[in-house]
């Protein structure tokens, strides 16, 4: 090859270069003209709808409970913000790699600050904007003035990238020390806040609260003190981040490649299972123990596991009994008929940790095999302890049920049985869900084949509470719509406890 070829095929190859760069470019910069466009057009529409509803409480909601249970609503939405942030840093820890980085970097022994630093930058980014956003709108929801919403704005902002901070020292806790226990009891106290604010709606203590209005001095102060504290939380983070060991940063990396996967198919239900057992991966050992009175075999030693797990995890009866107070500051609130789809809503959303012996049949095929019983009677047996725990639910809710509706006295104890049975029916459905099936005949979508049954898994539990509470809230005879509620229910978790498993049906 000549001197002058060579030249020549040096600027073709230049020249191709710079055409895949320039291509590079225009693909880059359409993907961001298109999700800048989204960003802003569907943000529009969230504010224009925030500020609808906005404005239509302010002629609505103007005086009494329902006026100060409207004045403490942002502080509520910012609390259980501040609730979901611990939560998911807990999960995920604020710092976390993916499982290629654990296994081949982590172990090396070398400075990775460089590595962890810009993940937890990226989280407190996250925390900092997304408590903006729906503190904002708690605000506004709430008829805030603009200095009383910009103080609470930029300190719930800024509170929430600096308990992402410090949670990077609790991620270095190993889990059997006492410091991450009382992490883990300093973690729910967020959330016994926010019940104690519908607690207070609910025995009407609200009444005569009134929107701060503060003045420009005290939200520059209010800003500033979050400000520092949040640097100096941030500063804390950084420097503990030589602290996290490759379990630390591990299981949270190990955790969102399930979740993702999860999502991906649009199945709730897998999801909490891949958080479920995330969660007890960290979990202590228990001891196992034979049943000394009682059943030992049979459908019923099903039920005496429920009664076990119960025992052994007491939340997951204080949740329930917890979850009662959401009708009554409801009907405080002055939602009316609405307390009748949100105390099934509640008890749904209660109840789920309470079936886990449930999914764990529906989703165990071989166990239900393994069993000297058919799979409907290890279903209906894994349903009665927490069956029983949502109609007693429905029973505490009663009350408010009768003073929503007008109903009679006698009534309301037929109200409450029908949301328990709703709340029942409800989580019955989401947890014996069935995932995605590849095999039936696919839809064409731009993302590829669809399973028909992909979408509706979305929707599932929520399908049937609809359903369910259709009844109350359309007839005009509470007895009548309780007892068509409860026949409803029945027949809906008789339905999904009876159907064959999918291996046994094919």
């Amino acid at each position: 090859m000549t001197r002058s070829e060579a030249r020549e095929l040096r600027l073709q190859v230049r020249s191709w270069r710079r055409g895949r760069a320039d291509a590079r470019l225009v693909d880059v910069l359409g993907d961001a003209y298109v999700a800048l466009f989204a960003t802003v057009m569907l943000g529009s529409i969230a504010v224009n709808v925030v500020l609808g509803i906005g404005r239509l409480s302010d002629e609505r909601c103007a005086a009494g409970a329902c006026a100060g249970s409207r004045a403490l609503l942002p502080v509520l939405v910012a609390v259980a913000f501040v609730a979901g942030v611990v939560l998911v840093a807990r999960m995920l820890g604020p710092v976390f790699v993916s499982p290629a980085v654990g296994s081949w970097l982590m172990p090396t022994p070398v400075d990775r600050r460089d590595l962890l630093r810009p993940r937890l930058l990226v989280g407190l980014v996250v925390a900092a904007l997304l408590g903006a956003v729906v503190t904002a709108a708690g605000a506004v929801l709430g008829g805030w003035s603009p200095a009383g919403a910009t103080a609470l704005t930029g300190a719930v902002a800024l509170g929430s990238a600096g308990l992402v901070a410090v949670g990077v020292r609790a991620q270095s806790l190993p889990a059997s020390s006492r410091g991450a226990r009382w992490v883990g009891v300093a973690a729910w106290l967020p959330g016994v806040l926010v019940w104690g604010g519908l607690l207070a709606v609910a025995l009407d203590l609200t009444t005569g609260v009134h929107p701060p209005e503060p003045d420009a001095h005290v939200v520059w102060l209010v800003l500033g003190v979050a400000a520092a504290g949040a640097f100096a939380a941030t500063a804390y983070g950084l420097r503990s981040l030589p602290r996290l060991a490759r379990r630390d940063v591990s299981r949270g990396g190990a955790l969102a490649p399930g979740l993702s996967g999860a999502l991906s198919s649009l199945d709730l239900a897998l999801a909490y299972d891949v958080v479920l057992e995330h969660r007890w991966r960290g979990h202590l050992p228990v001891r196992s123990r034979r049943a000394r009175r009682g059943p030992r075999t049979g459908a019923a030693a099903l039920v005496r596991a429920d009664l076990t797990r119960v025992r052994r995890s007491p939340r997951l009866l204080v949740l329930p009994v917890a979850a009662a107070v959401v009708p009554y500051a409801a009907e405080a609130a002055g939602a009316g008929l609405v307390v009748l789809l949100l105390a099934p809503l509640a008890g749904f959303l209660a109840g789920l940790p309470l079936l886990i012996g449930l999914r764990v049949v529906e989703r165990t095929p071989s166990l239900s095999r393994l069993l000297p019983f058919p799979s409907a009677y290890a279903k209906g047996a894994a349903t009665v302890v927490p069956g029983a725990v949502l109609l007693l639910l429905g029973l505490l809710c009663a009350p408010v049920l009768d003073t929503a509706t007008g109903a009679p006295p006698g009534a309301a104890v037929l109200l409450g049985l029908a949301v328990g049975a709703s709340s029942t029916a409800s989580a019955v459905r989401w947890v014996t869900g069935r995932p995605p099936d590849y095999g039936r005949p696919m839809v064409s979508t731009p993302a590829g084949g669809v399973p028909t049954n992909l979408y509706g898994s979305v929707v599932r539990g929520f399908d049937v509470l609809v359903l369910t509470t259709a009844p109350l809230l359309l007839l005009d005879d509470p007895v009548l719509a309780a007892e068509i509620s409860l026949l409803i229910s029945a027949v809906v978790v008789a339905a999904l406890l009876g159907r064959p498993d999918k291996s046994q049906a094919s």
